[in-house]
C-alpha cells in the first residue's frame, strides 16, 4: 500500500458504543497519532473524534503501547521541526523511528518536499502532505483502514497466564481472572514491554491520558489491585516487580 505522516494520550471512550452529538457511534477502529506538536493536527483530531474512531494521541512513539493497544493505523507527524528542519530528513527519521512496526498501517504527515521519498517508504505506509483539507485526509484514512488486515497474533502467553486479545479475557490455567479495563490495559503494557522498566509517568499518560487530573499515585493503586487479582506478591513477585525509584517491570523469573 504505497502512495505519493513520551507521552500524552487522549482516548475516546472504550465502550462498544458511545453517544456523540445525538448519534450512536460504533467504535471498531483504533487510530494512534504521534506528534510532538499535536496542535498541528487539531482539525484532524477533532474530525476523527467526531467520526467515532478510538483515538490515542501521543507526543512520542512507544512501541510497547503499539503492541498493547494494537491500533489499526498510526498517523505519524513527519513534518519538519526545530530539531530536524529539513523535510526529507524529518521523514527519514520518522521511518527509522517506526521500524519495525507490525500489524498497523502508517500514514506519515509530511511537507511537499518530502514526496521525493515516496518510493522509499514501507509497503504498509502512505504519505499525506500536511497541512491539508481534513476531509480529504479522512477519505485517505478511511480507505487505508478499509484495506487494513488484522495481525495474526490473537493471544499473549506469560508463564501460566494467557490473554485472549479477541475476547479481552485473562486466564491462569483454566481459571478466568476478572480484570477491569484499566487493569487489563496495564497488564498488556507489561506483556508487550519485553521486560523493560515502565515508569509511573509513562503508564499514567498511556492509560489515563493528559485529560485526567489525578496524580501518578493512581498507577500504584491499580497495580496493587492487579497484583491482588493475579495473586502476585510485591515482596516476592512472580509477574510484576517494583523497580525502586523508577516504576515497574515484568518478572521473567521468580526472584528477579
Amino acid at each position: 500500500m504505497r502512495q505519493q505522516v513520551e507521552d500524552n494520550r487522549t482516548e475516546a471512550p472504550p465502550a462498544e458504543e458511545v453517544l456523540m452529538e445525538g448519534k450512536t457511534c460504533s467504535l471498531t477502529k483504533r487510530i494512534m497519532t504521534v506528534s510532538p506538536f499535536p496542535e498541528r493536527m487539531n482539525s484532524l483530531l477533532h474530525l476523527l473524534t467526531a467520526e467515532c474512531f478510538d483515538l490515542f494521541a501521543l507526543h512520542d512513539l512507544n512501541k510497547a503501547f503499539v503492541s498493547s493497544l494494537q491500533p489499526e493505523l498510526i498517523i505519524y507527524d513527519a513534518t519538519p521541526n526545530p530539531l530536524i528542519p529539513n523535510a526529507v530528513d524529518a521523514l527519514h527519521a520518522a521511518m527509522t523511528h517506526t521500524s519495525p512496526i507490525n500489524g498497523a498501517s502508517l500514514l506519515f504527515l509530511v511537507h511537499e518536499e518530502a514526496r521525493v521519498m515516496a518510493a522509499a517508504i514501507p509497503d504498509n505506509a502512505e504519505l499525506l502532505v500536511w497541512p491539508s483539507n481534513p476531509q480529504d485526509a479522512l477519505k485517505q484514512i478511511t480507505r487505508m483502514l478499509g484495506e487494513w488486515k488484522a495481525p495474526d497474533q490473537s493471544s499473549y502467553k506469560f508463564k501460566d497466564l494467557t490473554v485472549d486479545l479477541k475476547k479481552m479475557a485473562v486466564y491462569r490455567g483454566e481459571e478466568r481472572i476478572e480484570l477491569t479495563k484499566t487493569e487489563y490495559d496495564l497488564l498488556l503494557m507489561f506483556l508487550a514491554s519485553d521486560g523493560a522498566v515502565l515508569t509511573r509517568e509513562v503508564m499514567f499518560d498511556a492509560v489515563w491520558g493528559s485529560q485526567y487530573f489525578g496524580g501518578s499515585n493512581v498507577v500504584d493503586v491499580h497495580i496493587k489491585t492487579l497484583r491482588r487479582k493475579l495473586k502476585d506478591s510485591a515482596v516476592a513477585p512472580n509477574y510484576i516487580a517494583t523497580v525502586r525509584g523508577a516504576g515497574y517491570r515484568l518478572v521473567e523469573h521468580r526472584g528477579n
